[in-house]
């Protein structure tokens, strides 16, 4: 294959790890790229567990789930409504206003036994599945748009086109089948025991390489025996191919390892959402700054793979000495945001969302929480405090970053 047709079929199958449907009339560019290097797109996909679907107006990624456990924050609510929003889909005119869907959703929940309150939280959930459907092309807007549904409208005049034909895309390829051929698990009624019985890759090398296109970070203390000894014997040979069809680099450690994007190629726009260490909106940055110098004191003074870590080498402290550094930090940075300066627990909150993001850190439960940090946490040091993060530090296959 040619350096260039090389170049074109990495940036394509990183482009279709973080969005996994493309759809006629709003991706046709990119349908016609998969189209002409359909074998190379395939072939680097199944190496990392997923198969590939091609059609005229459509391409479909199907990404292997995995164990709920490894999923933090978990999204059952959003998964709950997504699936019983599906299961109506079918019986609907092909066009429907917002209300008529919304109003089967609901009686659907009511036949499953699955409380309908119509709160807050319950209808941002039903907007998630909505705008979920949206993206993957099953559901257009024609007039309005689905988020109107939180503005407390009981019917808002949104009218939506139904795209039948894509409904089949949606099921999972690895889902369990009981001995009628029915699903083993109602995702409506039981979705973490159905996200629990998703099947996943028969070979070791494919999953751990699965691990890698998905995480920001795979860590040796969370793979089975047999990935471990994939992964100390023949991770350098086939993980860096697996890197090079990406066009990535196979960073390799004892803990551990992680896709990483080449400066050159480093694109915002296409490498996914979330980045560490990140510019905050408003260019504040606090959270920002406060997190690397917390990686700094943890990784210097915290405690070295305790009883309680989740492998060799993570950094621990308490909880309550986290806040209480933070607090002495906010002192001397008087550019931090005061909100912050005055609630170091408000800020080492939200520093701890961002660092589970990346699975950088694990925060274990007793009669008094501990934070343990990834030794791969250590990759970065503090930066001025009003510059940019190095692009060069981030990778996204699915919308995560790598360290």
């Amino acid at each position: 294959m040619a350096e260039d047709d090389q170049d074109a079929v990495a940036a394509l199958v990183r482009q279709l790890r973080a969005q996994t449907w493309l759809v006629g009339g709003r991706d046709d560019e990119l349908i016609d790229a998969v189209h002409r290097h359909a074998s190379a797109v395939r072939a680097a996909l199944e190496a990392v567990g997923c198969a590939l679907t091609v059609e005229a107006d459509l391409v479909r990624v199907h990404v292997p789930v995995e164990p709920v456990a490894l999923m933090p924050g978990g999204d059952a609510p959003q998964g709950v409504w997504f699936w019983l929003t599906v299961a109506v889909l079918e019986d609907l005119h092909s066009k429907a206003t917002l209300g008529q869907l919304v109003g089967a959703v609901r009686a659907a929940a009511a036949e499953a036994e699955i409380p309908v309150t119509q709160s807050l939280p319950e209808l941002r959930a039903l907007v998630a599945g909505l705008r979920m459907l949206c993206e993957r092309g099953v559901l257009s807007e024609l007039e309005g748009r689905v988020d109107e549904l939180v503005d407390g409208a009981q019917d808002p005049p949104v009218l939506l086109q139904i795209h039948h034909a894509r409904l089949l895309h949606l099921v999972p390829r690895n889902v369990a089948l009981d001995d009628e051929g029915q699903w083993a698990y109602d995702p409506g009624q039981d979705p973490k025991g159905w996200l629990d019985s998703l099947l996943r890759p028969d070979d070791e090398g494919v999953r751990v390489c699965g691990m890698l296109a998905d995480r920001a970070v795979v860590h040796l203390c969370d793979l089975a025996d047999a990935e471990r000894q994939w992964f100390s014997t023949s991770l350098a040979r086939e993980g860096a191919a697996v890197a090079a069809a990406f066009g990535l680099h196979l960073e390799h450690r004892l803990e551990g390892a992680a896709l990483v994007v080449p400066e050159e190629i480093c694109d915002a726009k296409g490498l996914g959402a979330f980045r560490f260490p990140q510019r905050q909106q408003g260019g504040c940055g606090t959270v920002r700054h406060a997190t690397l110098l917390l990686v700094d004191y943890l990784t210097g003074e915290g405690e070295r793979g305790g009883a309680d870590a989740p492998g060799e080498g993570w950094y621990g402290a308490a909880a309550s000495s986290v806040v209480r550094r933070l607090g002495e930090l906010a002192v001397r940075h008087t550019r931090w945001r005061g909100e912050y300066r005055q609630r170091p627990e408000q800020l080492a909150g939200q520093i701890r969302t961002l660092l589970e993001e990346a699975d950088l850190l694990r925060v274990s439960t007793s009669y008094e929480d501990w934070w343990w940090l990834s030794p791969a946490a250590a990759r970065w040091t503090v930066v001025a405090h009003d510059t940019q993060a190095d692009g060069s530090l981030n990778r996204a296959v699915s919308g995560t970053e790598t360290p």
